[in-house]
């Protein structure tokens, strides 16, 4: 069984991070196991969208009648309702793409930003496994202020 994930950037999970030219970023954390058990992973996202409140838009990859196109979409789609974590209301979103695919995702508003954090599903945990993960980051966020 997987080892708790401790949010902790240049920690042994850290995954990687990412900033756009918008200001968007990404914080990943993972942990990977292959072994007796089969391939395990606990995969968890952190997003934040400064300044912005919609759904950012992804582009797919397809091959239509032989030829490749780039349709756009929505990064966060499939909404299963709502939860309440103290103040925060998050969406439950199940199908999504980009680094957030076949993730479970919570996605909120705070002071006039989006924010998400999501965790894929597979093995070790089961989908109903990944929604009790996720209500438990969900409990234990904290607000950072941004640093200079």
């Amino acid at each position: 069984m997987p080892k708790p994930l401790r949010g902790k950037i240049g920690g042994p999970w850290f995954n990687g991070r990412s900033v756009s030219k918008e200001r968007a970023y990404l914080v990943s954390f993972a942990w990977f196991e292959s072994g007796a058990a089969g391939v395990q992973e606990v995969h968890v996202n952190f997003r934040g969208y400064p300044g912005r409140t919609a759904i950012p838009v992804c582009e797919d990859t397809l091959t239509v009648n032989g030829k490749t196109v780039h349709p756009k979409l929505a990064c966060f789609s499939d909404p299963r309702g709502s939860k309440r974590f103290g103040a925060t209301k998050v969406t439950v979103y199940t199908a999504n793409q980009g680094a957030d695919l076949w993730h479970v995702l919570y996605a909120w508003h705070h002071q006039g930003s989006l924010y998400s954090v999501s965790e894929h599903v597979t093995p070790p945990y089961t989908y109903k496994q990944v929604v009790s993960n996720l209500d438990r980051i969900m409990r234990g966020l904290v607000p950072l202020a941004p640093s200079a």
